[in-house]
């Protein structure tokens, strides 16, 4: 059986492509900590600053490897996403290619599915 929270990590897959920044909008819940596989952390506003000025702008993401972790009871309304995550990132720097590992935790609100935090490491 699929879990539901996947079509979820496939909007947000979508959204990392096409730089949609009222997808993530919808996406994340307002406390959503992201930290990077660089170790760099972000909150809503400063990813979404990011996104909208251009400072980072993601193509080619693709995730592999996915796992989704439910607690076993009836608190069914937090999932673990675990996978791998590769793609290319133009940022002011320049571009760069990333390969990490990633843990996105997500939690039920209705029938959607908001992301709390992302934690990146990066593959060695």
């Amino acid at each position: 059986m699929t879990h539901p929270v996947l079509q979820f990590e496939e909007l947000r897959k979508n959204a990392m492509n096409t730089g949609d920044v009222e997808s993530f909008r919808e996406l994340f819940d307002p406390a959503m900590i992201y930290r990077h596989s660089s170790g760099v952390v972000d909150n809503v506003t400063s990813y979404l600053e990011k996104l909208i000025s251009k400072k980072v702008a993601y193509s080619n993401v693709s995730f592999s490897d996915v796992t989704v972790i439910t607690p076993e009871g009836s608190h069914q309304s937090i999932a673990l996403v675990m996978g791998l995550m590769r793609a290319d990132v133009m940022r002011a720097t320049g571009p760069d290619k990333i390969q990490s590992h990633y843990q996105a935790t997500w939690h039920q609100v209705g029938s959607a599915w908001k992301l709390l935090a992302i934690h990146g490491a990066p593959i060695k």
